[in-house]
């Protein structure tokens, strides 16, 4: 019996060593295709396309245009088989840093049902918030107690997507519609050339007539190349209401990317489990900044 006893301790330390050094192996294979994407990223952000003088002179606005296609796939590190994600941040909304109406413009978008629309909006502001003081149809710390709810409002800032499946009212369903467009980190810019409609109308200062202007361009395969250039009468000098409306918008909306979101997923062998590293690489001029990994 004692021998029987020492003979399985030693196998499930024996399965744990291995598992902990799948892990090790995991997370070096997943942080090297990291660097390999962050070094295309920062090469890309100092030079200019060549061969192509159109796409030169796109690229020289835009030297990061195109990254959820250009550099996302399967890469292989020796013989292992890499995800890679990347995604301009700029085609999502930020829940942190929106405000009510931008949350309001960008949930009535989508859902297209106004009642729905101002519980959520309401109860996604509560749960954000510091305090425990309920907003009108919203629910703070009392209302999830009572409802027997297993997580209760944080109080702080949304930490990931998934997190907003813990707010009242919403539902697996609603929270599929509505990934697409959210985002929870980064800065709040929203890209007029790589965000969808939904998240175009939240804009402050968006009619329209400028949304209209803005999709007209992009679907005829030309690139915005300032939020002047889709706004009527932004030209008109200093005072005029229409660089008083572009202004509005420039104040969140860019024409660029800017902050690129790289997702990697790396496995060290058939029985080991995935290993997932995200990172978030953030661009000013030609120099490119790491600002966060996890």
């Amino acid at each position: 019996i004692v021998a029987l006893q020492f003979a399985l301790s030693g196998k499930e330390r024996r399965v744990l060593a291995l598992a902990a050094a799948d892990r090790g192996q995991g997370r070096g294979i997943a942080l090297a295709a990291l660097a390999n994407v962050q070094a295309q990223l920062d090469q890309a952000a100092r030079s200019q396309a060549s061969g192509n003088a159109a796409l030169a002179v796109t690229r020289s606005g835009d030297p990061w245009m195109g990254v959820d296609s250009i550099y996302s796939g399967v890469v292989m590190l020796d013989e292992h088989e890499v995800a890679v994600r990347a995604r301009d941040l700029g085609a999502q909304l930020n829940i942190n840093t929106a405000n009510e109406d931008q949350l309001r413009l960008l949930f009535q978008a989508v859902l297209r049902d106004a009642g729905l629309t101002e519980r959520l909006v309401q109860r996604i502001l509560d749960w954000r918030d510091v305090d425990d003081l309920p907003r009108l149809n919203s629910a703070e710390r009392d209302a999830y107690l009572k409802a027997g709810a297993l997580v209760l409002p944080a109080n702080r800032p949304f930490r990931d997507v998934a997190e907003l499946a813990m707010v009242d009212g919403m539902t697996p369903q609603i929270l599929d519609l509505m990934s697409p467009y959210l985002r929870v980190y980064g800065q709040g810019t929203i890209n007029l050339n790589s965000a969808p409609e939904a998240v175009l109308r939240s804009i402050p200062g968006m009619t329209p007539q400028i949304l209209s202007n803005v999709l007209a361009q992009r679907s005829r395969g030309m690139r915005i190349a300032s939020v002047a250039s889709v706004v009527p009468g932004a030209t008109g000098g200093r005072g005029s209401a229409g660089s008083v409306i572009a202004g509005q918008i420039g104040a969140l909306a860019v024409v660029d990317t800017r902050e690129v979101e790289v997702t990697i997923v790396a496995t060290a062998g058939p029985s080991a489990l995935p290993i997932k590293v995200t990172a978030l690489r953030r661009r000013n001029g030609q120099s490119a900044a790491l600002t966060w990994a996890r």
